[in-house]
């Protein structure tokens, strides 16, 4: 192992070790809340005796002073059983954190594969490429740094990883190119904010107990509402007000003594009066709050998130101005925070004691659409910018997951050319566990590669490696490579083609189908980087090779890299045709005992072994 390698391997496991040591010591936090809960708990339920016992007493034996006593300790229950509820938030919120901190001890190994967020809703069948490089879906990039728990932010990495398969045209270009920039700035940024990408991780933990087909239905019926007026008319308003305060003024009057004959009638005449419109209103009350009672879960997780956001200090131009799409025009959080009180109030109205007693004082259901209505006047048309910047930064946290868990890593440079530029400096696979990851340096200065090398010696991996830090730098993130310096190239790929029996394509059909459309690319001039494995494996050798030397002939254009791996030997005499800008690389693999072994390096030329026939021996198939 090279010096370099072993400081990048120790600072690995110095990453390692911090992530181990805040998840002990918020496993040693846990215990302490947990034991002082259960005490609590504990002193909770002698008090609520004790007090229960002087009140039966103090009615046996008419002692006022009993009652004053009970009276006293039924307040110190109330005060335990608030602090018993923040031990048991504070015992959430550390499970929270642990949770984070296990999902990134496990990205140093191989445990991320089981992680339950992975991205499979985004494959579509008009960006093959990610399944060719495992972008979405089981074992993918995305479940390995996805730290998002919004739907906004799992959406916005989404559309970030899928920048790839757009074409890079020269006005568009330039603004794409300074929207990575901008985005590589926030990314290396949040790469140093550790603490602060923990807490705001925490702090959306939550979130993902309710699902992103749910999490997505509830905001879109949100939204949908926020559409829909509740205002009242000025005179219902002024009645809102006038038969709460009448109905208590009769109330305290009657309690008094004052008129009791007349003013008790007329209370419960009022108190009656008011409950029967909750009633009549119920259905109305009920579809007009029901958006706001599903975002109950929801709401608190958010003003919390939108608080940390407006309070941290950030450099990077990109984070200055989501922090300050939150804060323009009155702090998102003070919104969030007046809609979680609404949320509360709707909340109590599901309890029928509740919705008794405060319908029949206060026509409790009528001030709480009041308020709602209020509330979607004032944040309709702000809430929905304050959720993406948040989806944003969870995106952005996201990309920065690279550079917390790889020893090798970089960010970028996106080199602003208008001929097709790669060049990377140990470049290997993010997906691949550091123990067995090999570095390859390259410089594509020719269209077109030519990749040859026996069975398993590492041809897929390598032009794998190559689209999918191409995904990674063009996202905004780090990739895993000492150095890259890249230009926008749109990227296709053939890599895994599959036969359609229902739609009659067979798998050399599938592939002739992708490489048709680089073609197509490459003759309107758009910068390229087409991967082909194992090109045109699916027919005959003999018309293999004739259709792949016309291909790449095709497709050996000034805008565009070509790489190609096959076990055809033949196509290396490309490197010699004079109307072919070609060049030959292999890998190889090498025996020692018994044992067939690769070291997974790139080499320039030819490969000239073979290993199909050892294969076949180890497989027991030839003695």
């Amino acid at each position: 192992m090279k010096s370099t390698e072993l400081i990048d391997e120790n600072q690995k496991q110095r990453k390692y070790i911090i992530y181990k040591k805040y998840y002990d010591s918020c496993q040693e936090k846990l215990d302490k809340s947990t034991l002082e809960s259960d005490k609590v708990s504990l002193l909770r339920g002698i008090i609520f005796a004790i007090a229960g016992l002087l009140l039966f007493i103090g009615y046996q034996q008419k002692t006022p002073v009993l009652f004053v006593l009970a009276f006293g300790l039924g307040f110190a229950f109330l005060m335990l059983v608030i602090y018993h509820r923040k031990l048991e938030e504070q015992q959430e919120c550390l499970k929270d954190s642990q949770s984070v901190l296990k999902e990134y001890m496990a990205r140093f190994e191989d445990g991320w594969k089981s992680f339950p967020v992975d991205g499979a809703r985004y494959l579509r069948d008009d960006f093959l490429e990610a399944r060719d490089l495992d972008l979405f879906g089981p074992n993918s990039l995305y479940q390995y740094i996805c730290t998002a728990s919004t739907i906004w932010g799992q959406d916005q990495l989404a559309q970030w990883l899928s920048l790839s398969g757009k074409d890079f045209k020269a006005d568009p270009a330039l603004q794409i190119s300074h929207e990575i920039k901008s985005r590589q700035q926030a990314v290396a940024e949040l790469a140093q904010k550790t603490e602060f990408c923990m807490e705001l991780e925490t702090g959306a933990r939550r979130l993902r107990n309710i699902g992103y087909d749910e999490s997505r239905e509830i905001m879109d019926h949100f939204f949908r509402a926020l559409e829909t007026g509740n205002a009242f008319p000025m005179v219902c308003r002024i009645l809102l007000r006038l038969f709460p305060v009448l109905t208590l003024a009769f109330l305290f009057s009657a309690l008094l003594g004052v008129h009791r004959h007349l003013t008790m009638p007329l209370f419960l005449l009022l108190a009656f009066a008011q409950l029967m419109s909750a009633f009549l209103g119920f259905y109305w009350n009920n579809k007009a709050l029901s958006p706001i009672y599903q975002m109950n879960r929801a709401i608190t997780p958010y003003r919390k998130l939108f608080q940390l956001l407006e309070s941290e200090s950030f450099d990077s131009p990109y984070l200055k101005d989501l922090q300050n799409t939150l804060l323009k025009n009155g702090a998102a959080s003070a919104a969030l925070k007046e809609l979680e009180a609404i949320a509360e109030s709707v909340c109590t109205r599901h309890n029928i004691y509740a919705f008794l007693l405060y319908n029949s004082l206060f026509l409790h259901d009528y001030h709480c659409v009041e308020r709602y209505g209020k509330w979607k006047d004032n944040y309709k048309d702000r809430l929905e910018p304050w959720l993406k910047a948040l989806g944003n930064a969870e995106a952005l946290m996201s990309l920065s997951v690279v550079c917390q868990t790889r020893k090798i890593c970089c960010l970028p440079e996106i080199v602003d050319s208008k001929h097709p530029v790669f060049t990377a400096s140990d470049i290997r696979h993010p997906l691949l566990n550091d123990s067995v990851a090999v570095g390859n340096h390259i410089n594509l200065a020719h269209c077109t590669c030519i990749i040859t090398g026996s069975n398993m010696s590492g041809k897929t991996t390598f032009i794998r490696s190559i689209g999918i830090n191409l995904v990674l730098a063009y996202a905004g993130g780090f990739c895993t490579a000492s150095s890259l310096h890249v230009s926008l190239l749109k990227l296709c790929t053939s890599i895994r083609t599959v036969d359609d029996v229902n739609g009659g394509i067979s798998t050399f059909y599938a592939e002739l189908l992708r490489i048709k459309q680089m073609i197509e690319v490459s003759r309107k001039q758009i910068p390229m980087m087409a991967l082909i494995d194992e090109i045109y494996k699916g027919t005959n050798s003999k018309d293999r090779i004739f259709a792949a030397k016309e291909t790449i002939q095709t497709l050996s254009k000034p805008c565009a890299f070509t790489l190609v791996t096959t076990h055809d030997f033949e196509l290396c005499d490309l490197e010699n045709d004079l109307g072919i800008d070609a060049k030959n690389y292999y890998f190889t693999e090498y025996y020692k005992g018994n044992r067939i072994l690769f070291d997974y390096k790139l080499r320039d030329g030819r490969c000239t072994t073979t290993n199909a026939r050892y294969l076949l021996r180890m497989a027991g198939i030839l003695k």
